[in-house]
């Protein structure tokens, strides 16, 4: 839709193949129906790509400021949280309609065929190239592929776009696709017995017992594995072990606010003055009651047993699974329930423009290429950057 824009402001005749029954549909689902469009803080930490370290050039010429005057110039109204940006009535349809209503206004320039869905690209000798929807083909000067990735197909990103860039036969590399910004289903079965717990902590993952990643935020647990924000942004590397067939494992610090040996002499300290209470009446307080009293099951505690009479070796285990409980990954949930992906194109396959080097008449952005944004609005502002520049250097190449 921003490409459309951006294409038919500088003159060009553009249209749009939507395969569903209306354009824009997977933006209803963004920020949990309210579309965290874009954020403050945008620089190249904030994106993952296995073949490129550096997409500032990209952001330099269409970044946050320049999506903030893009929507304004829509009239749309914007509000900050904390450096997260969202449209004022926190509606993600908002941004939906003041993107269609602009498409609307340009009828002139833009077409938009819905029930459209392309399914082979052919590049001609002469540069244009063909796109086949069913029985119904159509010749065009320049083609820019924005069709997601493989995340929430219901919403239409189905992967067709994998087997469009195919189908132009021009071997061009595409990294493995796999589910990102998702959540990780884990091996130990007693995880039923805390689904449904919310805790603060830290999530650090493991690959072969490399630390690969890690963060800090609200931890979900759930009756298969593990969900939040901190476990999103380290998914997708878990995704790639788990491909790989690699030990991927991920070290739940419940206790962040102290470090390890802060936390055994406060811990030291609640036993010498609770310890004629039972184990259960020692928890009271110190944490959620679900996840206390599986860490005394799994360190062979009684709940019923008097603190002081607990067994060192046991309290130590116990105290020790606070700042370090380990749970491993079996893999990833589907592509049905990851917000994004990563993989796709190489980014060595697109020049500047966002362009195919081996087609030059063939832009690609989006979710598409290999670029994948960390939780906050940045897969958006990497939607609207490509997008809208690919729409530009589209009319003006």
């Amino acid at each position: 839709m921003i490409a459309a824009i951006s294409a038919a402001r500088l003159g060009a005749e553009v249209t749009v193949l939507e395969g569903g029954d209306r354009i824009g549909r997977k933006i209803l689902s963004t920020g949990n129906g309210k579309c965290n469009f874009t954020n403050k803080k945008m620089d190249n930490t904030c994106f993952r790509s296995n073949t490129t370290a550096d997409i500032s050039p990209f952001l330099n010429k269409f970044g946050v400021e320049d999506t903030l005057a893009f929507f304004a110039s829509l009239q749309m109204l914007y509000k900050e949280k904390h450096g997260y940006f969202y449209p004022a009535s926190e509606q993600a349809s908002t941004v939906l309609d003041v993107l269609r209503f602009e498409i609307e206004s340009h009828a002139a320039r833009i077409t938009v065929l819905t029930a459209c869905k392309a399914r082979t690209l052919t590049y001609q000798k002469n540069g244009t190239v063909k796109v086949q929807c069913g029985t119904e083909s159509f010749m065009f000067d320049r083609v820019i592929l924005a069709c997601g990735s493989k995340a929430s197909p219901k919403t239409g990103s189905d992967g067709t776009g994998y087997q469009l860039l195919r189908s132009l036969k021009c071997g061009c590399q595409i990294e493995e696709v796999v589910p990102a910004l998702v959540q990780l289903r884990c091996k130990e079965d007693y995880l039923k017995a805390v689904a449904g717990v919310r805790v603060e902590g830290k999530v650090t993952l493991t690959i072969e017992g490399k630390v690969v990643g890690d963060e800090q935020g609200e931890i979900q647990l759930t009756d298969y594995g593990v969900s939040g924000i901190p476990v999103f942004q380290v998914s997708r590397f878990a995704s790639y072990g788990c491909v790989k067939g690699q030990k991927v494992q991920v070290h739940l610090d419940v206790m962040p606010g102290m470090d390890a040996e802060a936390f055994m002499q406060y811990m030291s300290q609640r036993k010498e003055k609770l310890g004629e209470r039972t184990m259960e009446q020692f928890c009271a307080g110190l944490l959620n009651k679900k996840l206390c009293m599986q860490f005394c099951k799994m360190a062979g505690i009684s709940l019923e047993q008097p603190v002081a009479k607990v067994p060192q070796k046991a309290w130590n285990q116990f105290v020790a699974l606070f700042k370090k409980w380990t749970l491993h990954v079996d893999k990833p949930n589907g592509f049905d329930m990851a917000q994004v992906c990563a993989g796709g194109l190489s980014m060595k396959e697109i020049d500047s423009h966002f362009a195919m080097k081996k087609c030059p008449s063939v832009y690609v952005v989006g979710e598409l290429l290999d670029v994948d944004g960390i939780c906050g609005g940045y897969n958006l502002q990497w939607a609207w950057t490509s997008g809208y520049l690919a729409g530009q250097y589209a009319t003006l190449d």
